[in-house]
């Protein structure tokens, strides 16, 4: 009976491997290329929670996303992106929610971007009020090679 179980067990495991195997992947939502968040122009920025970053860039609002739980984004001063190989082709430091965007903190592993979306100002506001820390433009953001 005890291998009954277990083989029982193993086909599961296998079947739900095989399901996931064959899901279709998730849909990136890149920005269009005019639309994207200059790395190198961040005004402020303001930590919601592990995962939620708001960008300022002039007059242009942001909410970045990430993969993993990244509680220490300022390590170092200041927030840093890793642009996408494709974004450094172009030119330019923008990041648009592709892949191989990052968030790079001194001393840690960079957090993976999921996605860069745009905010309206009044959205913005109220984010920011409740943000855990925040960061102003005169630090040195930007990107990094």
């Amino acid at each position: 009976m005890k291998t009954t179980a277990r083989i029982t067990l193993a086909c599961l495991c296998f079947a739900g491997c095989a399901q996931a195997w064959h899901a279709p992947p998730q849909a990136r939502h890149e920005l269009h290329y005019n639309d994207c968040l200059q790395a190198d122009r961040v005004n402020a920025w303001a930590m919601v929670d592990d995962h939620t970053v708001l960008v300022r860039n002039g007059p242009r609002h942001f909410v970045v996303n990430t993969v993993v739980a990244c509680p220490r984004v300022d390590t170092g001063g200041g927030l840093r992106f890793r642009v996408s190989n494709s974004a450094k082709a172009i030119g330019g430091n923008r990041l648009c929610g592709g892949l191989g965007e990052q968030i790079v903190r001194r001393d840690d592993p960079p957090c993976q971007i999921t996605s860069i979306r745009t905010l309206d100002k009044a959205t913005y506001d109220a984010w920011a009020k409740k943000a855990r820390r925040r960061g102003s433009g005169a630090e040195p953001n930007g990107a990094v090679p």
